[in-house]
């Protein structure tokens, strides 16, 4: 009876043990033991029985181990940890990994920034090989050229996401068609403009706060809804100082992609026709959802105008239209308020910090895509440098408080190719000449 009570004993050990390790094992021996309970065991009463002898125990936990060499015929699961090592003299098996200073079992993964390392046999470190968004080496490449004009910097926010995220969720603007880069633009006089201009300055409160799109590729929307509203305030003499709602467009815009990118034509098309709701009215959520307007009037909407103002009809502009050169785009700006500008994204570009953008050769060989921004001035450094001024929708914790300037009069990433504009619809005794 007492042996069989011992046995009984020594079974709930083996369990209780097993449930420790948080492993589960009916045979062999639990090499993630060694790992949660390092010992030292046998060594610690330096015995290593040659038969069962269930005295052969050392305390483990809130139970018992053994060091008999029952553990030799079965390698039970209640065997000591250093039974092995100590007992028989052989080396501990390799349980867990090392990469960049995290130890961690072949039973876990760990995260290399943007990919998933694995622990495989024998501590050998798998990684995935994805290209991230941003990298240490990348913002060092950068910052080591000479006399590039702007400075890189490395962004929690990017950090862990791949590029070809950044590319589908942080960009969102379609290539334009060729019908439509065919557009005719317009031309307007030669005249003197100063040497820097900034419309921020020129039309204090007028000009829409840096939005953050989150990660859904809307720049198509936001940057368009961004130059009608600043439009409506300048153009209204401050009447009308809205928000359009860049989620109306998103969300109810047909043959467009929502997150996934969209054509700024068809973005302009939908604000001329239908029109919109203001943000208060139906905020922005980052994401496609069922399309909420119904109704044709503000009103019938659940919304209301501008205080002091008596709409009641969606807010729209007239048919946009294209600035293709420099002085244009420049003449534009200073008269009428923000335009819209289209360029090519580079893999640097996420990391920008602050000064003269330019794309660089640290970013070869990676995919490009395409991007919508706020022009809203431009300037000249002091070494001749000509730039524009550009609102991103990338928050104000990104670049120049979510600005960024760009190379100007060199077409840096095809950025004065598709320039577009609109005159907002603004009611008639607010359309006077505010020049």
């Amino acid at each position: 009876m007492a042996n069989s009570n011992m046995l009984g004993f020594r079974q709930l050990a083996v369990w209780t043990t097993c449930l420790l390790a948080l492993v589960s094992v009916s045979q062999g021996f639990d090499e993630t033991l060694r790992r949660d309970f390092p010992g030292p065991y046998c060594q610690k009463i330096n015995r290593c029985c040659d038969d069962r002898q269930d005295s052969c125990a050392v305390p483990i936990a809130d139970t018992l181990c053994y060091c008999d060499a029952f553990c030799d015929r079965d390698r039970s699961g209640d065997c000591c940890p250093d039974y092995l090592s100590f007992c028989h003299n052989k080396p501990d098996p390799i349980i867990t990994c090392l990469h960049n200073g995290v130890h961690f079992s072949k039973y876990n993964t760990t995260r290399d920034n943007c990919n998933e390392c694995r622990c495989l046999e024998g501590g050998v470190v798998e990684c995935d090989t994805d290209l991230c968004l941003t990298d240490d080496d990348l913002i060092r490449n950068i910052n080591s050229i000479n006399m590039l004009g702007w400075s890189a910097r490395k962004y929690s926010e990017w950090w862990g996401h791949k590029y070809s995220e950044g590319l589908t969720k942080r960009l969102g603007t379609k290539e334009p068609t060729v019908r439509v880069k065919s557009m005719v633009g317009l031309h307007s006089k030669a005249e003197r403009l100063p040497k820097n201009f900034n419309a921020i300055d020129k039309w204090s409160g007028y000009i829409s706060d840096v939005p953050d799109q989150g990660w859904c590729g809307s720049s198509w929307v936001l940057s368009t809804t961004s130059v009608a509203s600043d439009r409506f305030a300048i153009i209204s003499r401050g009447k009308e100082v809205i928000q359009l709602s860049p989620q109306n467009i998103l969300s109810c815009t047909r043959k467009q992609q929502g997150c996934n990118g969209g054509h700024l034509d068809a973005a302009w098309r939908y604000l001329h026709k239908p029109g919109v709701l203001d943000e208060n009215c139906y905020p922005y959520v980052g994401r496609r959802e069922a399309c909420r307007v119904h109704h044709h009037s503000l009103s019938a909407n659940g919304c209301k105008p501008a205080a002091g103002v008596d709409r009641d009809g969606l807010y729209k502009v007239g048919p946009a239209y294209s600035i293709r050169n420099e002085t244009d785009i420049m003449a534009e700006i200073f008269h009428s308020g923000p335009v819209q500008a289209t360029m090519r994204v580079y893999r640097d570009f996420f990391s920008y910090s602050g000064g003269v953008y330019r794309h660089t050769a640290a970013s070869r060989n990676a995919p490009v895509g395409f991007h919508s921004v706020k022009l809203v001035g431009w300037g000249e450094e002091h070494d001749g440098v000509k730039y524009w001024i550009a609102a991103n929708s990338w928050g104000p914790w990104w670049g120049e408080h979510g600005y960024f300037r760009i190379l100007r009069g060199s077409n840096e990433c095809d950025i004065e190719d598709y320039v577009l504009a609109a005159w907002p619809d603004v009611y008639n005794y607010f359309k006077t000449n505010p020049y």
